[in-house]
């Protein structure tokens, strides 16, 4: 039983390996080049009195008195170590979650979204640095803060999986059994509780940054699918945040996506080029923001939904009402079992036009228009529709 449990662990750890993707594999390749260049230089120096390791920390990490010198450590840093266990972790991590994002999103898509998080986090780290030091005016801020590692990029994967697999349950170390919309909040708190011991805000503010980046990004410019943006309930800015907390910090993050998009910084449309795509987008339904949709859309948006609603009922009973003359059909395929006494023919339907019975909601969105110019009235055989 122990040996082959064993070979199964064995050969589900070679399958999260192997038939890596191209662009993951040569990430992967490109930071072992620069992490064991700098593990080669760190034993040279140990026989000697140059600092080779330290020359080139200074050309492939962030350092921010040089970074305007050397501004490909933006994209350098993010996937340089040089801690010898970090790097093994790291490049398990790059392995097996690169691997599965990029099969979801594409090779295209992927470098996209790993150049905007592991880019933007740098810069938005180097501009936090620039800015301390000049409120503070402490100069260890430009010299001695070194920023590397993959922490950023990291914390743009946790994203990722909580846009695509929210509710799947993982374990860590065996023990605990978390959804993966729950780890980004769990690593940032580790990541609080590390700065507060170790007095360095390095790896916090990366952290910080690639989640809120990335989340920017996935919320409202990455296309996947013809869709740009996702602004599913789901993925919003609250749903990072513990339940208790949730009201007050979507109330909040309400308030400032309406002032950006009364700036024009940002649109309120997810699904489509106008309104009245997004309006009848049912996954938008009631999703626009109070500062950026007026009253009246949203009942727009409403009636809409009930013309509809009303529309598909007429469909249904037509469709049921016209099967009666179909060989082999009888009503009881759309409406069920009804009392009614054998033997009775039936009457034959004078229409020459069959309706599919596989009509859904979507299907009659658009033809909402129509019944609003025309005022359509329900035949005396419809159901109402409930009003909520």
């Amino acid at each position: 039983m122990t040996s082959s449990s064993s070979s199964s662990g064995l050969s589900s750890w070679k399958s999260t390996f192997t038939n890596v993707p191209p662009l993951t594999k040569s990430i992967s390749t490109a930071m072992t080049v620069m992490s064991s260049l700098g593990f080669a230089l760190r034993f040279r120096d140990l026989t000697s009195d140059a600092d080779a390791e330290g020359t080139l920390t200074q050309l492939l990490a962030l350092v921010p008195v040089s970074a305007p010198y050397h501004p490909w450590t933006f994209a350098t840093a993010p996937f340089y170590e040089r801690s010898l266990l970090q790097f093994i972790i790291n490049s398990a991590i790059l392995l097996g979650c690169g691997k599965y994002l990029e099969r979801a999103w594409g090779s295209r898509e992927f470098f996209k979204y790993l150049t905007v998080t592991s880019v933007g986090s740098m810069l938005a780290l180097y501009i936090t640095c620039l800015f301390e030091y000049t409120v503070r005016g402490n100069e260890d801020l430009l010299y001695g803060t070194t920023a590397y590692g993959m922490t950023c990029v990291l914390a743009g994967f946790l994203v990722g999986f909580k846009q695509l697999v929210p509710e799947h349950l993982v374990t860590l170390w065996g023990v605990f059994s978390v959804r993966v919309k729950n780890l980004p909040i769990i690593f940032a708190s580790y990541l609080i509780i590390e700065a507060l011991i170790t007095r360095s805000q390095v790896q916090l503010l990366m952290a910080v940054y690639g989640m809120l980046i990335s989340w920017v990004y996935s919320r409202f410019f990455k296309v996947q699918d013809g869709i740009r943006g996702d602004r599913s309930e789901t993925f919003s800015f609250a749903s990072f945040f513990p339940e208790a907390v949730q009201p007050p910090v979507k109330t909040l993050s309400n308030i400032v996506f309406g002032i950006l998009v009364r700036l024009n910084v940002c649109s309120p449309l997810g699904f489509g080029n106008t309104l009245q795509n997004d309006l009848e987008n049912p996954q938008m339904s009631g999703m626009i923001l109070p500062l950026s949709q007026p009253a009246s859309l949203r009942a727009e948006a409403e009636r809409r939904r009930a013309l509809a609603l009303k529309a598909l009922d007429m469909r249904l009973h037509a469709a049921a009402g016209n099967s009666a003359s179909l060989p082999g059909l009888s009503r009881q395929t759309f409406l069920g079992p009804t009392p009614s006494a054998s033997g009775i023919p039936s009457i034959p339907s004078t229409s020459t036009h069959t309706p599919p019975n596989n009509t859904t909601e979507n299907d009659v969105l658009f033809e909402t228009n129509a019944l609003d110019e025309d005022e359509v009235s329900t035949p005396d055989s419809t159901v109402p529709v409930e009003k909520s």
